[in-house]
């Protein structure tokens, strides 16, 4: 008798995260590092936010991995989203998109390789838990390249033209 109601007890949270209402969460990474992660246990439908700066401009590259395992963790109808940050807040009218993904169970990952300018970003990660599921669970990873400047460019080409000046001072033998 015990054990079915322990049996039952269960069952009803299960089934009470399940129907968990919308949730939104912000994390501020501040000026973004070399890596940053972001992870989530995720219920019912999500909003998630992940805002960073840039200084000085550099290649993002982004990775979304839903980690599904049948009924237990699954998300639908994910989507992945890079924005610029119009000044008037996380998920304002002045933003702009980037980037988009959409990803699921099947899917499961999404990846995403951009140069960004100096500026204020986030990322927002969004779905579904999948009917009878108990959860959902993703994790986002956001690395940096450096941009090489101008001048690294600029050396480059004079060498190039040194050595074909020097090239084309060469006698044939």
């Amino acid at each position: 008798m015990t054990l079915n109601f322990a049996k039952s007890a269960v069952a009803a949270a299960v089934l009470g995260f399940g129907a968990v209402a919308a949730q939104a969460n912000t994390t501020d990474w501040g000026n973004h590092d070399f890596a940053e992660v972001g992870a989530a246990v995720v219920f019912g439908s999500f909003s998630d936010y992940f805002q960073f700066t840039l200084n000085p401009a550099a290649t993002v590259t982004s990775t979304v991995v839903a980690n599904n395992n049948l009924n237990i963790l699954n998300i639908t109808a994910g989507n992945y989203s890079l924005w610029s940050d119009g000044g008037d807040g996380v998920g304002g009218a002045a933003d702009t998109q980037i980037a988009s993904f959409n990803f699921d169970g099947t899917t499961g990952n999404t990846f995403n390789s951009l140069v960004l300018s100096t500026g204020s970003y986030f990322y927002k990660i969004e779905g579904t838990v999948a009917p009878g599921a108990f959860a959902g669970l993703y994790t986002l990873t956001s690395t940096l390249a450096p941009v090489p400047e101008p001048t690294t460019y600029a050396l480059l080409l004079a060498g190039l033209g040194v050595v074909g000046f020097v090239a084309s001072r060469r006698k044939p033998v």
